[in-house]
């Protein structure tokens, strides 16, 4: 039985998704990321919430 972690993205709960360093990405988070056009408004908002993984490795 795998753990529930919270994605760094949108915050809930999953099972299934990535890590990156030890922050959890859920996959749908990861595939609306993949999916996101530069120029979209929500690129900015996963750019933010990525730089939070690069916030705690460098804490």
């Amino acid at each position: 039985m795998e753990k529930d972690e919270h994605c760094i993205v949108c915050g809930k709960q999953g099972t299934e998704g990535l890590f990156i360093f030890n922050s959890f990405v859920c996959k749908n988070c990861e595939q609306e990321m993949v999916a996101t056009d530069a120029c979209d408004d929500k690129y900015l908002y996963f750019i933010k919430q990525m730089r939070q993984i690069w916030m705690k490795q460098n804490a």
